[in-house]
Order: structure tokens, then C-alpha cells, then sequence
């Protein structure tokens, strides 16, 4: 019965001396396991190198929404370039670069509609001045305003335009334009 299961040519061995049905078959690879780990490691070797130049898109963020901590004695100046002066009463100079108090809306020192106008802006100058210098305070960037500028100051939590608000030398940040001879 088993005669039928064989092929004529099955019971002689072949050229190397193996039976034709003892030969074991060979695995076939597409790709060799090696070359695949080596393209792997290839891979994440470019995918961190890339992380680690490429900025993530939240990190951007982070760094430009660090509050700063400011502890130094600010002058009434005009220099915009200033180490810390005040140049308004709603915009200072630090370290070389001009800010603005983004939550307030202060009366025009340079070009002022009434001799009312210009005496609040100075009045609020002063103020801010004196306000800034009563000690330590964070400078947040406002994620509010787009303006790259634009700061809330805070002491202990307090916002320092608010207080500008409060005192009476400004007025809550507004789109429409305020009439300071009016009031």
C-alpha cells in the first residue's frame, strides 16, 4: 500500500547524497533580522536627535509664559533701551527692552487732548513708579494680548494695573478709546 507514495525518483539519493525526502527546507528572508534592528536604531536615533532640536509645539509656550521676578529700583526716564525705567503709566523699560501693562488703559503723556489728560498721565507715572518699587514683582506675559510686550505685574498675587485702577490712574483695558478731559 505504501508503494503508491512514492514518485520513481524518490529512493535515490540526489547529487549530495541526502534522500529527497530528508532534505530540510530552508527559511527564505525577505528582509535580514539584522539590517531590520540596525534600520530601527537608525530610526530612533534620528527621531530623538530630532526631539531634541525641534522644540515640542507647548514648549515655546512655556518659555515665553515664565513669569519673571523683578527686584530692582525703577527712575522716571524717557530711554527705552533702560535698565529700569519708567516710561508711562502703563509702560516701563527692563533690561534693555520697552513693556506695557496689558490690563489698563492710562491717560496720553505724548500727545494729551487737555492739560487734565496730561496731568493724570504724570500723576499715574508717579504712581507706577512708586508702585514698582515697593518690592519684588512677577512680569507674566499675558496669553490674552498678542503683543509680545504685553505684561501683567504682580505682587503677592495682586494685579499692579488693578491697583493703578483702584487708585484712580487708569481705567480697565478697553478697544474703544477713553475721553480723559470728560471725566
Amino acid at each position: 500500500m505504501a508503494r503508491n507514495l512514492y514518485d520513481v525518483g524518490d529512493r535515490h539519493p540526489d547529487d549530495a547524497g541526502a534522500w529527497l525526502n530528508d532534505k530540510q527546507e530552508q527559511r527564505t528572508r525577505v528582509v535580514p533580522i539584522g539590517l531590520l534592528l540596525a534600520a530601527l536604531g537608525i530610526a530612533g536615533a534620528v527621531a530623538l536627535l530630532i526631539a531634541h532640536i525641534l522644540p515640542a509645539p507647548g514648549d515655546a509656550a512655556k518659555d515665553v509664559a515664565a513669569p519673571t521676578s523683578i527686584n530692582e529700583r525703577f527712575a522716571l526716564c524717557d530711554d527705552v533701551r533702560g535698565d529700569a525705567c519708567i516710561l508711562s503709566a502703563n509702560a516701563y523699560a527692563w533690561r534693555g527692552t520697552r513693556y506695557h501693562l496689558s490690563d489698563i488703559s492710562v491717560p496720553s503723556d505724548t500727545a494729551p487732548r487737555c492739560s487734565a489728560e496730561a496731568a493724570r498721565a504724570q500723576k499715574g507715572r508717579a504712581a507706577l513708579a512708586a508702585m514698582l518699587n515697593g518690592g519684588a514683582f512677577e512680569a507674566r506675559p499675558d496669553a490674552a494680548d498678542p503683543d509680545p510686550s504685553a505684561r501683567l505685574l504682580l505682587r503677592d498675587g495682586v494685579s499692579i494695573g488693578q491697583l493703578m485702577i483702584l487708585k484712580g490712574h487708569a481705567r480697565a483695558w478697553s478697544r474703544n478709546p477713553i475721553d480723559w478731559c470728560a471725566s
